[in-house]
């Protein structure tokens, strides 16, 4: 693929966010799989397949002491994140007009290699250079990251893609959106055909949701994931063997689900591992046929840690004592799982409450608490270990700290609101906004923006709230109790608070040095 003709300029792909590819997750994943990754401070991190930066520019103003190279094949999306980069004051990130194929071990070598979104959009010679990228440009103790498509997920999946190829097989010379519009459409007509004969409508219900789906997708993501003409998912064996191949070794997946069977009823263990034995690949790949897996993010690092990596999915108790654990914002489901109910109380509060703990705090709340004087240390062990396996809990090594407002004693760096400021602007018709461990965020405004602004050097609370009625009143907003002018009377504290508690969440509120 050249620049001329590359899609991503001609149907622009937002560039947004992935809370997987978070290096602080990254390395509390890599941590709980027994190994020692590099930390999150001073560490190089490189992604292939950049775009805008969307990815590592959330990532870059939270860690000013991370460093982040993203590099991308098309020269005009590269330039537009760097002004964007430049607009935001951010020294700690920059982007590389650049082939893939054209690094080489002088490029550098980093800690953390992101590849989000590519392997399975490449030829097969830009696999085998992503996976050596992997082995000459990664640290001895670094972590890369892949994500793919994966059999037998895909399969179901594949009808669309024929689909839609079929539909433009004689109409390649319209532009790409005009492509993705028309093999949207289709899918849409062969659905609603489906659904009107009653005969196939609930043989082929999976099919119908999989069509369906893609109607309420973005464009730009439709076009990538179904029009491109490399779309090539593998069974997780197949990539394993490319990695091993490259004197890599395959780890295991973000999501822990991928790679544990200890949490699953003993006759889906006792199955899986006769049919396994000890064979790790083959037991995730039972995993991937019982779940029709169709992504996978994995994690690989140098061959020679090979036998560092714990496969006995037992976990140290002294290791869960390092870590700490934040809610992913799954739904509620802990009644499903656990049959103590107390455990059930338990992680409720900590996980949908608290939202971020450790083991200590745990076994605090317990002893303080004469309630929960029936649970046991081992039972916090294991409910916190089943809570990582099914994507309840994140596990951090580290973790990022949250501070309330205080007067006069905390503060909001620059970069943080030269960075909302940036996205306002103009800079969120490119990419995304990220909180701390690189979550989607939405929903922020020009009053958060002007709180930020008036908190650039320590104040108070009295001082914030004259400062935000002076703007709402010079800016003509409404009460939205009565749609009536805001005026001197206004009581705008509530609003002040809520604001504040929102920027304090976001993690951008800090403690200000003597």
């Amino acid at each position: 693929m050249t620049e001329q003709n590359n899609p991503y300029d001609e149907l622009r792909y937002y560039s947004k966010p992935f809370s997987y590819t978070s290096i602080p997750l990254l390395e509390g994943n890599a941590t709980l799989w027994g190994l020692t990754p590099p930390e999150l401070k001073g560490a190089k991190v490189l992604e292939l397949g950049s775009s805008f930066g969307g990815n590592l520019i959330s990532q870059a103003v939270y860690y000013p002491d991370t460093e982040f190279v993203g590099i991308d094949l098309s020269d005009s999306q590269i330039t537009q994140g760097n002004e964007i980069i430049k607009s935001m004051g951010l020294t700690n990130v920059r982007l590389e007009a650049k082939n893939i194929l054209d690094i080489t071990p002088e490029f550098g070598v980093f800690d953390y290699i992101i590849v989000h979104g590519i392997y399975s959009w490449v030829p097969n010679n830009v696999k085998d250079k992503i996976l050596e990228v992997c082995r000459e440009n990664l640290t001895p103790n670094g972590i890369a990251y892949i994500s793919y498509n994966t059999y037998p997920g895909w399969k179901n999946r594949e009808v669309a893609r024929d689909i839609m190829l079929y539909a433009n097989k004689y109409t390649q010379n319209l532009p790409l959106s005009e492509q993705t519009r028309r093999g949207k459409a289709v899918v849409q007509l062969f659905s609603d055909a489906i659904k009107s004969i009653e005969s196939e409508k609930e043989r082929n219900k999976f099919r119908i949701s999989n069509f369906d789906t893609i109607q309420n997708q973005d464009d730009h993501y439709i076009a990538h994931e179904y029009l491109e003409y490399h779309n090539d998912p593998l069974y997780l064996n197949q990539f394993v063997d490319s990695v091993n191949q490259h004197q890599l070794a395959y780890i295991g997946d973000t999501s822990f689900q991928l790679s544990y069977i200890s949490w699953m009823p003993q006759h889906l263990r006792n199955m899986i591992n006769q049919l396994s034995e000890t064979d790790y690949v083959a037991r995730e790949q039972c995993l991937d046929y019982l779940y029709d897996v169709a992504f996978r993010r994995s994690l690989l690092c140098h061959a020679n840690l090979q036998d560092k990596i714990n496969r006995t999915e037992n976990i140290n108790i002294s290791l869960l004592d390092k870590l700490t654990f934040i809610n992913q914002s799954k739904e509620n489901n802990l009644s499903n799982i656990f049959n103590n109910q107390d455990i059930i109380r338990l992680l409720e509060h900590f996980i949908y409450q608290v939202g971020s703990f450790t083991i200590k705090s745990l076994t605090d709340y317990v002893s303080n608490n004469k309630e929960f004087k029936n649970i046991t240390k081992n039972e916090i062990y294991s409910s916190v270990l089943l809570s990582i396996v099914l994507g309840y809990i994140n596990v951090f090594r580290t973790p990022y700290q949250i501070y309330a407002f205080e007067d006069n004693k905390t503060y909001i760096p620059k970069r943080f609101t030269q960075y909302i400021q940036a996205l306002l602007e103009g800079a969120n018709e490119y990419i995304g906004a990220g909180n701390m461990y690189n979550g989607s965020i939405e929903d922020l405004n020009k009053l958060h923006l002007h709180i930020m602004s008036q908190m650039e050097k320590p104040t108070t609370q009295k001082a914030l709230n004259a400062s935000l009625k002076e703007y709402l009143i010079q800016n003509e907003y409404r009460d939205m109790n009565n749609n009536k002018l805001i005026d001197e009377e206004y009581d705008c504290s509530g609003l002040c608070n809520s604001l504040c508690e929102t920027l304090a969440n976001l993690g951008y509120i800090q403690p200000a040095t003597l």
